[in-house]
């Protein structure tokens, strides 16, 4: 409160005059009103910053009709200044007070009472005019007009002096007024880009959940990827499975060989019994010969069956240790792939710490903006914030996009394994198609055939691997 009348000792020491006509009185005490209500706009008082500003920001209209009522009476008092001016430099024009016309230049009357002493000297002056004839009429008259005039320019010297200070009063108002103005003009300014800086703010979080939802799409994208990596597992069981059904239909042709070689030696056994029936001069040399022949035959047979499973057992264990390679080879590029996985996970990790961290770091900050007293100090602060928050996201999004790229060319290589995979499986099951029906079509071809199976088997080795793709 000492504050404040200290402030305003302007306006409480100027309503100090006593004589007033009602006109003046009833436009200073709406001036008193005016400024009243003025001076309580400015000095109301919020707790932060942004409610001031919205505060004045509300109440601006109301300013702004406030300083058009204080034009206009600013106005009103030059417009009846410059009246009462032009009324009194008539009347001093007048024959009967030629010596005080330069005290008249500088007078000036708001008060109704200076209007009716004039109306009272120009009836004086008629009667002087009419009455002219008598002279001591004419000194009596005049007498009374010297009076008149007497009191009237003390009037008008005490009015010239109350206006006088209602005029520095009302510049002195139209300076405040301006200073206010100003400062109302820069607190609208702070405002501003202070709602300039909460935009940017707003527009950083939603950049950040933007990047939040990347982050889910590439979760998303990692699921993906396991589910690959079993199609893969799948497709390669499918593939051993398929390995064990040929090794049993080329046991199965091996033994279906072995009775059609039986069957045709028992054929050609009953044409030589025939013969030996028909020509039972050589009987008994042809019985042996045929005997030793199909003795040695079966020797032969059976010396072909063991190489057939000693050959088999030896593609078996070439096919075993085969997939044994391929089985340590997938598990090097499997743990490769778990050991990027792990980096990758842990990156994500690392940067969701270090986003809970910022974003306790700008909740300790804000609390410690809204303490602060000074609007300069806040908004330094929000844009250090700014800019450190935007350059960690560029860091954030330059992270990302090279995870992006490392992920799309994994899948890239899982997808082409797939398909080299696919393709091998349509060839193997062609060849086991075409091969078991060439069995079946020739079935006297059948070391030629498991010749050129070994062949394929060990030639195999020097094929590029899947797993290098």
């Amino acid at each position: 409160m000492m504050k404040n009348q200290q402030s305003q000792w302007w306006w409480l020491e100027s309503h100090n005059h006593t004589r007033r006509s009602p006109w003046l009185q009833s436009t200073l005490t709406e001036l008193n009103e005016k400024t009243k209500a003025m001076l309580k706009l400015i000095e109301e008082d919020a707790d932060s910053f942004a409610q001031r500003a919205e505060m004045y920001y509300k109440k601006r209209p109301q300013l702004v009709s406030m300083v058009e009522d204080f034009y206009r009476t600013h106005r009103s008092l030059a417009e009846r200044y410059d009246q009462v001016t032009g009324i009194r430099q008539q009347k001093t024009g007048s024959p009967f007070s030629p010596i005080k016309n330069h005290q008249s230049e500088k007078l000036m009357s708001f008060t109704h009472d200076s209007y009716d002493s004039y109306s009272e000297c120009f009836d004086v002056e008629e009667s002087v005019e009419s009455e002219v004839d008598d002279p001591e009429q004419e000194e009596e008259e005049v007498t009374k007009f010297d009076n008149c005039i007497e009191e009237e320019e003390v009037k008008i010297v005490a009015a010239n002096d109350e206006v006088m200070g209602l005029r520095k009063e009302i510049n002195r108002l139209g300076e405040e007024n301006k200073d206010h103005k100003d400062q109302i003009k820069e607190k609208y300014n702070v405002y501003d880009e202070v709602m300039v800086l909460r935009e940017e703010v707003e527009g950083l979080r939603k950049e950040n959940r933007v990047q939040k939802d990347e982050l889910n799409q590439k979760s998303i994208i990692c699921g993906e990827v396991m589910i690959l990596r079993e199609e893969i597992e799948r497709l390669k069981e499918e593939n051993r499975e398929q390995k064990d059904e040929l090794n049993q239909k080329d046991i199965i042709c091996g033994e279906v060989m072995m009775l059609r070689e039986e069957i045709e030696g028992l054929r050609k056994e009953n044409r030589e019994q025939k013969d030996e029936l028909n020509q039972k001069s050589i009987i008994c040399s042809e019985v042996m010969m045929l005997r030793e022949e199909i003795e040695r035959l079966r020797k032969e047979n059976r010396e072909q069956k063991d190489e057939l499973n000693q050959k088999d057992i030896i593609c078996g264990e070439v096919m075993m240790l085969r997939e044994e390679i391929g089985l340590r080879k997938e598990n090097r590029v499997q743990k490769g792939e778990l050991h990027q996985k792990g980096t990758i996970c842990g990156d994500v990790m690392m940067l969701r710490e270090e986003i809970e961290r910022l974003r306790k770091e700008n909740r300790v900050q804000n609390d410690e903006l809204k303490q602060k007293g000074t609007i300069y100090g806040e908004v330094m602060m929000l844009r250090k914030e700014i800019e450190r928050v935007s350059e960690e996201n560029m860091v954030q999004k330059d992270h990302l996009m090279q995870k992006d790229l490392e992920k799309i060319e994994v899948i890239r290589h899982l997808s082409l394994a797939i398909d080299v995979l696919k393709q091998e499986n349509v060839k193997m099951r062609s060849f086991i198609a075409k091969e078991f029906t060439n069995k079946w079509n020739n079935p006297f071809e059948f070391k030629k055939l498991m010749g050129s199976l070994s062949m394929k088997l060990f030639n195999g080795k020097n094929q590029p691997s899947i797993v290098a793709l």
